[in-house]
This record gives structure tokens, sequence and C-alpha cells, in this order.
């Protein structure tokens, strides 16, 4: 599989790194995954900074509509993306259509700043 999900209960974090073409599905069975785990509420890294994905701009805009209207839309964690600094135009643009207010969301061209602004954004009380 293209995209591998890493949770983290203990640490409340959700790490998704993406290689290769990943699909539309492939996208959507990452987000399933979170929410089944519980973590939907979690801190997230999406790493698509060695990925490209063959669905187009609406099918993105219709993953970011599902994921907004879900449930437990209200309680999403803060996400943050980790992108190619050359092609990562498609990410900043869909980080443009959050709505203000709706979750914090940031792109990033490392995973050390995305971790960084993760940790300073959203204190987690760990589980013990």
């Amino acid at each position: 599989m293209p995209i591998h999900v890493r949770i983290s209960h203990h640490d409340r974090l959700v790490v998704a790194v993406a290689h290769g073409t990943i699909t539309a599905e492939e996208l959507q069975n990452a987000v399933r995954e979170s929410v089944e785990q519980g973590a939907l509420h979690y801190r997230k890294i999406i790493d698509v900074a060695a990925a490209n994905s063959d669905a187009d701009m609406e099918r993105l805009k219709q993953l970011l509509v599902l994921a907004r209207n879900s449930p437990q839309g209200a309680q999403r964690g803060p996400l943050a993306f980790v992108v190619d600094g050359k092609r990562g135009d498609t990410v900043r643009e869909l980080a443009t259509l959050i709505e203000e207010g709706e979750r914090p969301i940031g792109v990033f061209t490392s995973l050390h700043e995305a971790r960084k602004w993760l940790d300073e954004i959203f204190k987690v009380e760990l589980k013990r």
C-alpha cells in the first residue's frame, strides 16, 4: 500500500506517509482507518512529499467535504501536511479550502517543521 498509517494512541498522533502514485480510494481508506481507530481528534501529519495522486482536484474536494461532514467532524485534530517544496501546490490549494476556524492546518516542507508546529499548537496530556 502506498500509504502507511501509524497511529500512536499514547502520543495522540497519526502519521500517514504516502509514496508513489496514490488513488482517491487509498486516501479515503487512510482517513477511514483513522476514524475506525478512534483517532479523529488526534494530531495528524500527512507526508505526501514523495507521492503523487491520480485524483483530480474535484475528487480531492469531495474527500475534504466527506471528512468535514463526518459525524465527529467537529472533533478533528490539527493537520500538518509535509510536501515537496517544488510541487506542493495541490495541497496548498486544498489547505485554503478549509473553513476559517474549522481546525488548524499547516503545510510544511519538512517533517521536523510539521511536528514542531503540532507540538506548539496542540498540547497533549499523554495517556498513562
